[in-house]
């Protein structure tokens, strides 16, 4: 039977993540409704950067919320709360990935440069290259950029969302980083209509 979280001292919104995880546990939909509200568009971005496909995007991020009401009474609260549903939407955006890659040869039109808030030719042309450069990398290296730069995570929270050693989070970075900049001064140097400055 579904629940509502009791208001006594706090409204829903005001609770913290793992007050959320433990109401979630108890089959509390509003607590539940609070934690989709928060995490679905950070998972929608994660897993659109993962898969490189907006559809597979909401499909892992409502698979992964899905598992979060399922298996909220498991999780234990050794770390927080939102590096164990990134850890999960990891795993389920590699999955979605593969399965992708299987059936690969679709274009997609990229929607978030078509609403892109600041809409300057400049500012559109250097996110296009950055969003190219990202997608050249291998999904284990723009795994570790975007949780980085997207997300704010430290590298030990990302070395528990990807289930490797810290030292493996550093390797992935340097190297991210290193391909990044070699892909974007290619770019440069070729003097081609979308170099960035």
């Amino acid at each position: 039977m579904l629940k509502s979280i009791k208001t006594t001292a706090k409204s829903p919104a005001a609770l913290s993540d793992d007050a959320l995880i433990a109401a979630v546990a108890q089959s509390d939909v509003a607590a539940f409704e609070q934690i989709h509200k928060k995490y679905f568009p950070k998972l929608m971005h994660f897993a659109r950067r993962i898969t490189g496909n907006a559809e597979a995007a909401e499909e892992v991020a409502n698979d992964v919320l899905m598992t979060v009401w399922r298996t909220a009474d498991r999780f234990e609260g050794r770390s927080k709360p939102s590096t164990w549903i990134f850890g999960i939407a990891y795993r389920v955006a590699m999955k979605q990935r593969k399965k992708l890659e299987r059936r690969a040869g679709d274009v997609e039109l990229d929607e978030g440069m078509i609403a892109a808030r600041d809409d300057t030719a400049e500012t559109v042309i250097r996110g296009t290259d950055l969003k190219n450069a990202l997608d050249q990398l291998k999904p284990e290296l723009r795994a570790v950029v975007e949780l980085t730069y997207y997300n704010g995570y430290l590298y030990t929270e990302i070395a528990e969302i990807l289930g490797c050693p810290v030292g493996t989070v550093k390797t992935r970075m340097m190297t991210a980083r290193r391909r990044l900049r070699g892909i974007l001064s290619d770019d440069e140097q070729t003097g081609g209509e979308h170099a960035v400055a």
